[in-house]
């Protein structure tokens, strides 16, 4: 099979956001590969109108795959020749670059002359579907309002008729979007997972972007735009997207109940009910250890960092502001079997909290004393 370069192109954003036409072009170019023996090696596509005759240079993509065709002394294949340009100029200048152009619609075996006429054609059609676009705006404008709201020339009935239309075209036109990317997800989804498992959406979506295989909107593959198709496909089940607040709400409850739990202590204990990754969980940890710390007055004056030890600094400051005659001994007893510290961090803790405050400290805590690092619980060594 003969290596060849694909070009897309649509003229609006909107198009390029929905990927209706994008779709629907590479599925065509990839036919007509098919049946000719020529094999997409690369993928190049524009967002941007095919008037003009210097339109080369607001076009990269268009720019790129020349590059790369005449390099690679490959063909370059589009869908329809007014996807390459509607202006018989242009056209023209981009034969000189000595690379030679197939258009699918017509044939492998259209020649230059062939595709002058074809251009000159789809100049003037881009100047006749201009003029009666004006044409259709001023007679609008001369019989009063525009748009579907005008009561006066459409009826409840009729714009609710339309919508149903609208919206029964916009399904129809997403699953054969998704039927044209039908083998790359099942593929893709066919990979073993971690630990034998299935594989994740997003997963399947990196193995996509390792091939470089643009997803609908032209850009990389996410697990949202994965598991859209998989669903609509019906190849998977659509997957329960538990709201933010729910899981907040479950991961605090966890920390109230272990302070010095950890982000994979969190994925644990959420399991089987709900299955977050360890960023997740660390960022839900550390909003309930900041929403801990702005209560906390002793927290705000020390600036102490927001990890483990939060909830057992917070905990100590409390009870020295209600017993600061208590002894570290007599402070860990206080705390409770929650928090497992030692003795010689929790005399730091309360050295710091006597330097912060205005009542005198006793000799003994400040007198013949040095800082020490901070030693985390549980552990020889100190905190950097």
């Amino acid at each position: 099979m003969k290596d060849a370069i694909g070009y897309l192109r649509v003229s609006t954003r909107e198009q390029g956001r929905s990927g209706l036409g994008l779709a629907a072009q590479r599925h065509d170019i990839e036919t007509f590969s098919a049946k000719e023996g020529f094999f997409v090696k690369s993928w190049h596509q524009d967002i941007q109108t095919g008037a003009g005759k210097d339109a080369l240079l607001m076009r990269p993509g268009l720019a790129t795959a020349l590059k790369e065709a005449r390099a690679a002394r490959s063909p370059l294949i589009v869908s329809r020749l007014d996807r390459l340009s509607r202006n018989v100029h242009f056209i023209t200048g981009l034969m000189e670059h000595k690379v030679h152009f197939i258009i699918a619609a017509l044939g492998r075996d259209c020649d230059n002359f062939t595709l002058h006429i074809y251009a000159s054609l789809a100049e003037q059609e881009r100047k006749m579907i201009s003029e009666r676009v004006k044409a259709a705006l001023a007679r609008s404008r001369n019989k009063g309002k525009l748009g579907l709201r005008n009561p006066i020339m459409h009826s409840k009935a009729f714009r609710r008729r339309l919508q149903a239309c609208a919206a029964a075209a916009l399904r129809k036109a997403a699953m054969e979007r998704a039927e044209a990317y039908r083998v790359h997800i099942e593929w893709a989804l066919g990979l073993p997972g971690i630990d034998g498992k299935p594989i994740s959406f997003r997963g399947a979506g990196e193995k996509l972007n390792e091939l470089k295989i643009p997803s609908p909107m032209g850009g990389r593959w996410s697990s949202m735009n994965v598991a859209d198709i998989a669903v609509r496909l019906k190849l998977r089940e659509k997957p329960i997207r538990v709201p933010q607040a729910v899981l907040q709400q479950r991961v605090d409850a966890i920390w109230k109940s272990l302070p010095n739990c950890t982000g994979s202590q969190v994925v644990e204990m959420l399991k089987p009910e709900h299955s977050i990754c360890i960023i997740r969980a660390e960022a839900y940890l550390r909003t309930c250890r900041e929403a801990a710390a702005a209560r906390c007055p002793a927290q705000r004056q020390m600036g102490w960092r927001l990890d483990r030890c939060t909830s057992a600094r917070i905990r100590i400051s409390t009870i020295w502001k209600r017993h600061p005659e208590f002894t570290a001994k007599q402070v860990i007893k206080h705390l409770g079997p929650k928090h497992s510290v030692r003795l010689a961090w929790v005399q730091q803790i309360l050295r710091e909290c006597w330097r912060v405050s205005t009542r005198p400290a006793p000799a003994a805590w400040l007198v013949g004393r040095r800082k020490r690092p901070e030693i985390e619980p549980g552990s020889r060594r100190p905190v950097h």
